[in-house]
């Protein structure tokens, strides 16, 4: 069983709730000249875009503290680290040579099957800008796979062949380049065989 919410190579495991949130970030600046001591202006430095991830881990107990670990270790106190965010819901833009074009993840049914292809009549794989690399999920058997070639708007080649069945609903990634900022966790007990956790990350610029 695979996912397709990943943390650079951490799986984020059952996605509970999913929260976007931007804000704009200024800075009180005095402005220059003789009254610079009474006047004041503010200098945008951007729209800062945060997203915060609630969602369960599961497995042993020592399966479920490493993946926490790995999480906790890129949080550094600098935010000096960023790792790529894989999921559904994350939209971003890439350049295919000097044309701007929006990437976005997504969900849907497969309409016919073929060997080691997604194909859904009703897509817009190219539209939405899906890349080679990006994550596939059957949402009936939780078996994953990676793009390896856009076929057409309609098409995707896979690396494995994970849709068998008409009408199996699936969902596709994108990715961004996000900081850690916490990420908090609560087990619940007795088994300790899962925990659940909030997860907030900020974007940066790619």
């Amino acid at each position: 069983m695979g996912d397709v919410n990943y943390l650079g190579t951490i799986p984020l495991g059952k996605v509970l709730n999913w929260d976007d949130s931007k804000a704009a970030g200024i800075t009180p600046v005095s402005f220059p000249g003789q009254d610079a001591g009474r006047t004041e202006g503010i200098d945008t430095l951007g729209i800062i875009a945060y997203i915060n991830i609630t969602g369960r881990l599961t497995g042993t107990f020592n399966s479920i503290q490493n993946t926490i670990y790995l999480i906790k270790n890129i949080a550094d106190g600098q935010q000096t680290s960023s790792q790529t965010l894989y999921s559904p819901f994350v939209n971003s833009d890439t350049f295919v040579g000097a044309i701007k074009t929006r990437r976005q993840g997504g969900m849907g049914t497969n309409t016919s099957v073929s060997a080691n292809k997604l194909v859904d009549s009703t897509a817009l794989f190219s539209t939405r800008g899906v890349q080679v690399g990006d994550l596939v999920k059957n949402l009936v058997t939780g078996n994953t796979a990676t793009v390896t070639a856009v076929v057409s708007n309609t098409t995707l080649s896979l690396s494995s062949d994970i849709f068998t069945s008409t009408n199996t609903p699936y969902a596709y990634s994108t990715n961004i380049q996000v900081k850690v900022l916490t990420i908090d966790t609560h087990w619940e007990l007795p088994g300790l065989n899962y925990a659940n956790y909030d997860l907030s990350v900020m974007q940066v610029r790619s």
